[in-house]
């Protein structure tokens, strides 16, 4: 079948490259002024691509290692982390009721907003987050969001090493032999990154799989042991939460279990965050779907999906658990709620349950800050990329002048210099090797031009994605980009007293850019110049509305959250 697309306003022939020798699908790409035609050969199906899409790397390449079992576990490490220790104060806060609904609308709206993430990478060729952006509102945006997205991950790391040594120092105290003074905490999260190294070097997360794997089983335990003891707690009506003075009603409030309470705006507005972030992944979404075998778009679906389910059930149980265990005195960090001592009337298994969880929880959280720290990484060298391709920009226009050569920065010469897998390629390497941008041309009026109008998108051409950039495979870069992200989060985890401070912070305002505002606003504007099916196109024209109603929402709430949260902070301070 042959389908047109009036989409650019330049001629591109592309050679295939031995990376793309599979992609069989397509034969000949043909972009003219008024159209563009597209000759596909084979018919669109689970082991086929969609004849629209700009997959890097190809569909049917080698170089895509993760099956959807692979990919899930991936999904479901990014998202469940030290947040879910937060989630039992919702349903305090909120009540059962609306928490779940809370709930169940939090994952629904980021499911919509991964698909779309990953609809607007295949619509632009986009191999990373900021490309995906890049394609919608151009290079200076790319470069702003991976600046975001760089700052949010360094205050979740700093978060998951805050939570490290809360929960293994005590756990160490615990050692026949180790007095309770004798150690101290940063020194156990000192140890703990040492160990960590290997793992926060790796460069996929692919590689990371078996962190997901132990990770997911791990807390696991702690979920169990909190709703063994919630039930208990409601059996017995009573709580191991209490203090000597407490009269018999006292007890009886602090096991007070509000099912269907109305929670007030600033409960809300305090607990809506702390779900958001509870979902948060969209990191690593495109990684997830550019290592993923044979990516169609019903496979990143049913990936998604299955992430989203798994996440959701491991998620609500953990916070309704959490709740029915420790009541109204549910603390925003569940494991102060749990004892790290033996109680008079805690039964062995009990005890025996909420240490093998605690430590379960120091694991997950250990092995999640090395799934943190590759997305914080890969922001970071995002940046430096786009300006090394600046940089290239430049002494081309200086060489097309006749203007002297050889101007190359101090920077730019180290990066050659004391690069050890440093090659002649590599010496030699331009912008146009590794990316060209299209840009789109649309009519000056119509309908069309009404939809795009606030920037006219453009297209990614790429054979490799963005990770395997000479900037990305620079080793000096890549291990000196690794020690500065782990020594600048450790020197803040050990500035910072509780972790309270940082999830407020970022989940009141720079969650819900990442997690809606940005993946919406793309694919509102990259959907934009898409033909709807009428024309030949496959535009979703529902889920384009979808998406502008996501967005005014999630614009308004990331400003009332935000400016709920300063009120709160100014009252603090002041």
């Amino acid at each position: 079948c042959t389908m047109r697309w009036r989409r650019m306003a330049v001629t591109l022939h592309l050679s295939p490259s031995p990376s793309t020798k599979k992609m069989k699908n397509y034969q000949s790409i043909n972009i003219n002024t008024n159209e563009v035609d597209v000759l596909v050969t084979n018919v669109v199906s689970n082991d086929h691509p969609q004849p629209q899409d700009h997959l890097v790397p190809p569909f049917h390449s080698p170089d895509r290692p993760s099956s959807i079992f692979v990919g899930t576990f991936n999904l479901i490490a990014s998202m469940v982390g030290g947040g879910v220790l937060s989630l039992p104060i919702v349903f305090q806060k909120c009540g059962v009721a609306f928490t779940t609904l809370a709930m169940v609308f939090s994952a629904y709206i980021t499911y919509m907003s991964l698909i779309m993430l990953c609809y607007g990478s295949r619509r632009g060729g986009g191999s990373s987050y900021g490309e995906v952006v890049r394609s919608a509102f151009g290079e200076k945006a790319e470069e702003g969001v991976s600046w975001l997205l760089f700052v949010f991950l360094m205050f979740v790391i700093i978060a998951y090493m805050i939570l490290v040594r809360d929960i293994w120092t005590p756990l160490v105290h615990l050692i026949p032999g180790i007095e309770e003074d004798g150690v101290d905490g940063d020194n156990v999260l000192l140890a703990i990154m040492v160990f960590l190294l290997p793992l926060l070097v790796q460069r996929s997360l692919h590689a990371l799989r078996f962190n997901c794997y132990v990770g997911s089983a791990s807390i696991f335990i702690l979920c169990i042991a909190l709703c063994r003891g919630g039930w208990q707690r409601i059996e017995s009506h009573k709580s191991t939460i209490f203090d000597e003075t407490m009269t018999v009603e006292d007890e009886k409030d602090v096991f007070a279990i509000d099912y269907f309470k109305m929670p007030s705006s600033q409960e809300i507005l305090f607990s809506f965050p702390i779900v958001t972030l509870n979902f948060l992944c969209h990191f690593n979404i495109i990684s997830i779907q550019n290592a993923l075998i044979k990516p169609s778009r019903e496979r990143i679906q049913r990936l998604t999906k299955y992430s989203i389910g798994v996440c959701f059930l491991l998620s609500y149980s953990f916070g309704l658990g959490g709740y029915l265990y420790a009541g109204s005195k549910t603390e925003g960090n569940i494991l102060l709620n749990v004892p790290t001592s033996r109680q008079d009337d805690e039964d062995e298994t009990e005890y025996i349950l909420f240490l093998l969880g605690r430590i379960g929880c120091g694991t997950m959280i250990m092995f999640a800050v090395p799934m943190v720290t590759l997305p914080c990484r890969e922001a970071l060298l995002e940046v430096v990329d786009v300006w090394f391709h600046h940089e290239n920009h430049l002494a081309d226009q200086a060489s097309t002048d006749s203007q002297p050569e050889g101007n190359e920065k101090c920077c730019w010469s180290l990066f050659h210099q004391y690069n050890p897998s440093e090659t002649a390629e590599d010496s030699a390497i331009r912008t146009e090797n590794e990316v060209t941008e299209i840009p789109e041309t649309l009519p000056e009026h119509g309908p069309e031009a009404e939809r795009s109008a606030l920037r006219s998108p453009s297209v990614l051409i790429r054979h490799d994605p963005i990770q395997r950039d000479y900037v990305f495979r620079n080793e000096l870069v890549h291990y000196g980009s690794t020690l500065l992200i782990t020594v600048m989060c450790y020197l803040g985890a050990t500035a910072i007293s509780g972790v309270a401070v940082v999830w407020s912070f970022i989940g009141s305002s720079m969650a819900f850019v990442i997690a809606f505002i940005l993946p919406f606003g793309c694919f509102v504007v990259l959907e934009s110049v898409v033909p709807p099916v009428a024309e030949g196109g496959d535009r979703r024209e529902r889920w384009v509305s979808l998406a502008w109603a996501m967005l005014l929402l999630s614009i308004i709430g990331a400003v009332v959250c935000t400016v709920n949260n300063l009120l709160n902070l100014s009252k603090t301070l002041f």
